[in-house]
């Protein structure tokens, strides 16, 4: 953002500051005179009013001094992006525990004071003027409580965690190569299932204008391992060592911020299941496409990115699917609802949203609203019976590959010869939060794409059940 754009942000934010510096000065006259309840009002108008102005003022400031920064390293390393910023330059990254914390706490906090006004009004005209449809606005409260309970945990696991760091030994992560490093955490950790750690290259897009911008982030690639840690001594104190590493893939995406409302960035996550509260540290790292690119990865590079062994793995504990060996060949089962989580929310969602509908088909809204989200809230209740009633079946031997899957049965399916497949690879189809979700994808030697089984919730298993149906075809 040039000086121009923070100068027209601070004009923009001073009317704010201004508000809240008045409804103040009028919430005192109103204590002082002994009304109690109108310095009350004004004293939320006042928090959430000067919030905003003076919240947003120190922002501004902060990020147009963090922009004088960057464009200086910028203008040092025009061709090293990688060394725009200030920590990846210096070979480190902290995590975002108290960043979390603060902006949990300021949303949280920001949201429950503008939706208390309308939360009052509403519930007047539900109860004076009969207007049952009007507590449909205590979903805004509802949301707050689950905000304030989001700061409660961000704030928890900061006091309990602290800010750990992690030490890139490549700087930066080459797309084609690998991405390597250590995080240091601030207090010794020995979970007894040791450290996931997620690598994922997002897609960050935010669409609409003024009020009605919305970001969403789709993961574009993930790669997941479970390491363990150790437990050592540094000049802090004890901390654990987790020791990250990752081969990147030669078509991956590079971090690239140039155009704000399309980004590509990566963010690695360690996450690990400790008594109380678990711990989680997420790090946004530094991967580009560099003239190393363009050479193959070392034998430890190519090691790091190794197949699933078809031989050795074991699915993992909770999982649902069904491998087998029966006379027709190796069966694949993936049972309805075997994903409750995702299931659950999806279904809660629907609900929500049928409400919405409910009140506006009765209420004054122009036909078209009704109609555009009843439409939409069509497109859910599908979702949900797929997740709960949708089971799939694949039967891969004998010379040839059986897909079927139905609503609590399997019909006949689809068969077809073992010659006329070409591969068998796993597709990211469904996100739930940051979490992915894989499809078995069959390709036809024809151009086809045929799914053979949906949402598999964990990447290696994924892996793992395209490899098994390949095998069992003879396809190399």
């Amino acid at each position: 953002m040039t000086n121009l754009g923070f100068g027209c942000l601070a004009l923009f934010l001073l009317p704010f500051a201004a508000a809240g510096v008045f409804a103040a000065v009028q919430g005192v006259r109103s204590a002082t005179s002994g009304d109690w309840a109108q310095a009350g009002l004004l004293a939320v108008f006042a928090l959430t009013f000067g919030g905003v102005g003076f919240g947003g003022l120190a922002a501004t400031r902060v990020g147009r001094r963090r922009a004088g920064e960057a464009a200086a390293l910028k203008a040092r390393n025009p061709a090293a992006p990688w060394l725009w910023r200030p920590d990846w330059a210096a070979g480190w990254v902290d995590d975002s525990s108290r960043g979390t914390m603060w902006f949990a706490w300021i949303f949280a906090t920001l949201w429950n004071l503008i939706s208390l006004p309308g939360v009052v009004l509403a519930v007047r005209a539900a109860v004076w003027k009969q207007k049952p449809a009007a507590l449909l606005i205590l979903l805004f409260p509802a949301i707050g409580i689950a905000l304030l309970v989001w700061a409660i945990r961000a704030t928890l696991r900061y006091r309990r965690f602290g800010v750990s760091r992690l030490e890139l030994d490549t700087r930066p992560g080459v797309v084609g190569h690998s991405l390597a490093g250590t995080v240091r955490t601030t207090v010794p950790l020995r979970p007894v299932e040791g450290f996931e750690v997620v690598l994922r290259c997002i897609r960050r897009v935010t669409s609409g204008s003024s009020k009605n911008r919305s970001t969403t982030e789709s993961v574009l690639w993930q790669e997941e391992r479970r390491v363990a840690g150790e437990v050592a001594r540094d000049a802090s104190g004890m901390g654990t060592r987790i020791p990250v590493g990752f081969a990147l893939p030669p078509d991956a995406r590079a971090c690239d911020d140039s155009v704000s409302d399309d980004q590509i960035l990566w963010r690695l996550e360690v996450t690990a299941g400790v008594p109380g509260i678990d711990y989680a540290s997420s790090f946004e790292v530094p991967v580009f496409r560099t003239e190393l690119s363009k050479e193959p990865p070392t034998v430890s590079e190519a090691a790091l990115g190794a197949p699933v062994a078809l031989d050795t793995y074991r699915q993992p504990p909770g999982s649902r699917i069904e491998v087998s060996t029966t006379r027709r060949g190796t069966e694949i089962f993936f049972p309805a609802a075997r994903n409750p989580g995702v299931a659950s929310g999806l279904t809660l969602f629907a609900a929500l949203w049928g409400g919405v509908v409910w009140a506006l088909m009765h209420s004054r809204a122009p036909l078209v609203f009704p109609i555009v989200f009843g439409g939409f809230g069509v497109l859910l209740l599908v979702g949900v019976l797929e997740l709960w009633l949708r089971e799939s079946r694949v039967v891969a031997g004998n010379g040839s590959l059986t897909l079927a899957s139905g609503y609590l049965v399997t019909g006949g399916g689809q068969t077809l010869p073992a010659s006329a497949v070409d591969d068998v690879t796993t597709r990211i189809t469904m996100q739930s939060g940051t979490r992915p979700y894989y499809d078995i994808v069959v390709l036809t030697k024809a151009g086809k794409k045929l799914t053979a089984g949906r949402a598999v919730r964990d990447k290696r298993e994924a892996e793992w059940l395209a490899g098994t149906v390949k095998q069992a075809l003879g396809v190399k």
